[in-house]
């Protein structure tokens, strides 16, 4: 006869869960294989178009020549993604009109409710898409959690990170001042001096 104490039963909970995670890993690194290789700095970014958690369509070329855009890459298992969370939402926050905000959850052993559950538990309000197919992990080369990809308004790739950073936030943040910028000459054209 024998004896499974709980003991051995957490053990064999922890392997399962982390031979989950290393599968997760691996189907990750083969969507990546399996499509485009990576995008460098300086690279057109691949245009798409998705719909988020929202209802909403979201096509990058559209916001070409208009404004840059952010896209992180997560997922809700991922504990960087979750505490990089309130970063997220304060960009969307303060830069919203300037830099176009995207969280692409990158669809591998998540769903939709966790995400929902998640945003709820954690007060977030952001544009999310929910990448089930993999496609944009592929389309930009992801290979692991978090991953921020910066595009410029001429559709450029300009910024790519695991982790949110200070070089991240300075060029966000100059981007907002180019746009605020351009807003009120573009004002100063329209109406002049009075």
């Amino acid at each position: 006869m024998r004896i499974f104490n709980s003991t051995q039963s957490n053990v064999g909970f922890k392997l399962h869960k982390g031979l989950r995670l290393v599968a997760s890993a691996l189907l990750l690194t083969s969507a990546v294989q399996a499509g485009a290789a990576s995008l460098m700095v300086g690279d057109k970014a691949p245009d798409f178009e998705v719909t988020t958690l929202a209802g909403e369509t979201f096509k990058l070329s559209e916001f070409e020549g208009e404004k840059p855009v952010y896209l992180k890459f997560w997922a809700t298992w991922c504990s960087y993604c979750k505490v990089e969370m309130p970063h997220l939402q304060s960009i969307h926050n303060k830069y919203g009109d300037d830099v176009e905000v995207l969280a692409v959850n990158v669809g591998i052993n998540d769903s939709v409710a966790n995400i929902e559950q998640f945003f709820n538990t954690g007060g977030f309000n952001l544009p999310t898409v929910f990448d089930q197919r993999g496609n944009l992990v592929s389309d930009y080369g992801i290979v692991g959690t978090p991953h921020h990809v910066l595009i410029d308004k001429d559709g450029l790739i300009v910024y790519r990170t695991f982790l949110a950073s200070d070089t991240l936030d300075e060029i966000i943040n100059d981007w907002s001042e180019e746009r605020t910028q351009e807003k009120a000459k573009n004002t100063f054209r329209k109406y002049g001096r009075r």
